[in-house]
Formats: structure tokens, sequence, C-alpha cells
């Protein structure tokens, strides 16, 4: 069932004791919804537009999210939209409407919602994002296929908050990422100085696939992968070693990692990049990619400073009513 404007429950066919119950929810004041499609970004979106202005579309990190990007585990229950920078300022509960004006060659619809371009949202996700979580989204959007960097780059605007964070990423984003771990073990190799091919494919003498790696180190024969929880799957697991067993036939080496070890121990990983190298091994370059992680969600401190970046976008207050004093609105604000 679809959303509807809570004053209009009688000609839907329910009663506003009805509404009170626990069979609905109110995602936005004035707006009903079934609770249990409440968790249904979409569905939760489409709730809010019938209250916003008609030029409203949603944006930056709910554009991403009904994409289905890879972003930052963020608990902050945002609802961002954006409408004309010449309307009036529309604050309510649940949202937070910016006021913007995205060019009509950016607005676009996905499951029945008003979005920003992928290109757009993620100049917008530019302005709040640090380095390594904006390349991982990037990374997400151009594997599904929702823009190119030509695009990006035709849309960043000159002197816009986010452009030179933006310009970093772009010179480092790789379509051929599969996942954002597979994206993380690559930036560490790549700010650590490793020169690596991701998804690279290897065949045997007949030219017949037999494996394709996340990483191989350039002018080695070293493979560098992730290894997530899939890989404790019994049948991925049989998969996972007859792969191996090719791949050390054909003189291969595959270095497995986890999560934990990108984070904790990543001179590790660029000592073993070294290894293969045969060069010696210069523990310093291990300094950007830490430096970058503090600052990024993959750190407590840099998730926290990411939370309090987006806390001007919650609205858990009720709109400010007519003669209402603005000290007592701004009291309930983040």
């Amino acid at each position: 069932m679809e959303p509807f404007l809570s004053r209009e429950a009688t000609a839907h066919g329910w009663s506003a004791a009805l509404l009170r119950t626990d069979d609905f929810a109110r995602p936005v004041d004035g707006v009903a919804m079934l609770r249990s499609q409440v968790d249904d970004l979409a569905s939760r979106c489409r709730a809010v537009r019938l209250v916003l202005p008609d030029d409203a579309v949603f944006t930056h990190l709910t554009s991403a999210r009904l994409r289905g990007w890879w972003l930052p585990q963020i608990d902050l229950p945002l609802i961002i939209a954006c409408s004309d920078g010449k309307a009036p300022h529309h604050d309510r509960r649940g949202v937070y409407v910016r006021r913007c004006r995205i060019p009509r060659t950016h607005r676009q619809n996905v499951d029945g919602v008003p979005v920003a371009s992928p290109a757009w949202t993620v100049v917008e996700l530019a302005e709040h994002l640090r380095l390594i979580d904006l390349v991982a989204v990037i990374d997400g959007a151009l594997h599904h296929g929702d823009l190119t960097v030509t695009e990006l780059r035709s849309t960043m605007v000159p002197g816009r908050r986010g452009v030179r964070v933006l310009r970093r990423a772009l010179d480092i984003v790789d379509e051929r990422s599969e996942s954002p771990w597979e994206t993380f073990l690559r930036l560490l190799h790549v700010l650590g100085g490793v020169a690596v091919q991701p998804q690279a494919v290897i065949t045997n003498e007949m030219g017949v696939v037999i494996a394709r790696a996340d990483l191989r180190i350039r002018g080695t024969r070293r493979l560098a992968e992730y290894d997530g929880s899939d890989h404790r799957d019994r049948r991925q697991h049989e998969r996972d070693l007859t792969r191996d067993k090719e791949l050390i036939r054909r003189g291969f080496e595959r270095y497995g990692y986890i999560a934990a070890e990108i984070l904790r121990d990543p001179d590790r990983i660029l000592r073993d990049a070294d290894e293969a190298l045969e060069r010696r091994h210069d523990p310093t370059r291990v300094e950007s990619w830490r430096r970058e992680v503090a600052a990024s969600s993959l750190s407590p401190s840099g998730r926290r400073a990411l939370d309090r970046r987006l806390a001007r976008f919650v609205r858990e207050s009720p709109p400010r009513r007519p003669g209402e004093p603005t000290s007592r609105v701004a009291q309930n604000r983040p």
C-alpha cells in the first residue's frame, strides 16, 4: 500500500484511531504508511515526498542508498532532499531539505522516487566524505554502471566544497573493484607506492581462464586478495582450494588478507608486496594509508567525525509553528 496524507485517511478507508495503532508509522509529520514498509527506503521517500515542494528531489546519502552503492556505515536516520534555491526552507521532522539548484539534466527517477543523478549525488557526497570513503562510493557506482569518470569530471563545480578531494579520488578510482574491501586493499597498495592490476585474469596454456584475482602486483606473479566471510562457506572453500592449486602449478603465489589485517597490519601487507618486487621495504610508505584511514569512517575517530559532519541533516524535532520563538526550535536542533 502506498503512503498517504494523514488528513486523507478517511478517503483511503482508515479511521484516525486506526492510524494511531502500531500497524501504522509516521515517517514525517502529516503522512502515514504501513509500519511493515517503513524500513524500505524507497517507500519511505515516497511518503516524505507527499509533503515536499513539487520540485524537490532526494539527493546525497539518500540518493546513493536508493541505488545500492557502497557507503560508510552510518547510524544517523537521514533522509536528505533538495528543493529549488528560491523555495522557502522546509523544516520537517524526519527529513532535511537543502536549498539548492539541481540542473534539470541531473534529475532522475529511481523506484518511483525523484533523485539527483549519480554524478550530482557524488558531487554532494564529496562535501562530507574523506578520500577512502569517497573512492569506495565511486568504485561502487562505477561497478554498478551508474556513471563514468568522464561524467563525473564534467559535473564537478570549480570552487565547490569537496572538489579537491573529488579530484584526488578520480585519480585512483577503478570500475573493476567488486567490493568495498577490494577497494580498500587496492588503495593500501596504491597509496603505499605499489602498482597493481585489479581483476587480473590468469589463463592456462590453452587460454582457458582458471582464475581472476582481486589484485596482481605488476611485474610479479604475486596475487593479493581480500578474503571475506563468503570464503568460509564449504563449497566456496572447496572451489578456492582447487583454484589455488591451479595457480601454484603455474608459479603464482596467492596471499589472502582479511579486513583486520588491512586496518591493523598494513605495513605487513606492503612488506609482502616489496618482497614480491624484490626491493627493500620502506616502512614510511604506509603512513599515507594510515593518515587516510584515520580520517575515514574505517577508524573510530574518523567515523565520529563523519557523524558530526552529517548531524546537521538530522531532523528529530517537529517543524516550527507560527509564533513559536526561534530560540526554542534551535534548542531542539543538533
